[in-house]
Parts: structure tokens; sequence; C-alpha cells
């Protein structure tokens, strides 16, 4: 049951952050502070709240590898499946990292309007 909830979760998550424009991990901070100044404050709501479900899809994705990774015997840590998760779980990471590095640059940004 709770997998089923999660899975429902992502799915809506990722519904919600495939609609309309989607984050870009590729665009540095400093990009968006440049980007930031030639926009309004709509616009970089806009991108916030993409921004925001961007982040928490990926964050329930990240909840589904870790839980997978949790129900691992302690013994087959070490196992491929293992190390294939803590793989994914890495990449996921770093990406949420860099989407959140990216938020907070429209944050300022935003402050900096108002």
């Amino acid at each position: 049951m709770k997998f089923r909830v999660t899975m429902i979760t992502l799915a809506l998550g990722l519904l919600m952050a495939g609609c309309g424009q989607k984050a870009d991990e590729n665009k540095t901070p400093e990009q968006i502070k440049q980007e930031v100044t030639q926009m309004d404050t709509a616009q970089i709501q806009k991108q916030i709240d993409v921004y925001t479900n961007a982040i928490k899809a990926k964050s329930a994705e990240l909840k589904v590898e870790t839980d997978k990774l949790a129900k691992i015997p302690l013994t087959e840590m070490l196992g491929d499946e293992a190390k294939s998760l803590q793989g994914k779980i890495a990449e996921m990471t770093k990406s949420l990292d860099k989407l959140k590095a990216n938020l907070e640059a429209y944050a300022e940004g935003l402050k900096t309007k108002q």
C-alpha cells in the first residue's frame, strides 16, 4: 500500500513537473542571476514554481530509490543491485542539488526585484 501511494505521488509529481516549462539543470546560478535582471517578478515567480515542482518530483524519485536500497539486506550491500542503486541515488542527489541552487538563484533575484 505504501509503495502504491509513493508511486502515485511520484507519477503526479512527474506529471506536474512535465506541464509547461522544465527546470534546466544545465544552467548555472550565475547564468540565472544574469537572466533574472531582464525578467519581471511574474516571470521569476513562474520559474520558482517550475523549479519547486521539479524538486518535489526529484525528491519523490529519490525516496523511491532510497527505500529500495533500505530493503536490501546488509549482506548484499556490496552486490550489483545495491551498487546500481547507490549510483542512481548519487546522480539524483547531484541533480537535486543543482535544482536547489538554481531555485535559490531565482529566489534571490525575486527578492531584489521586490
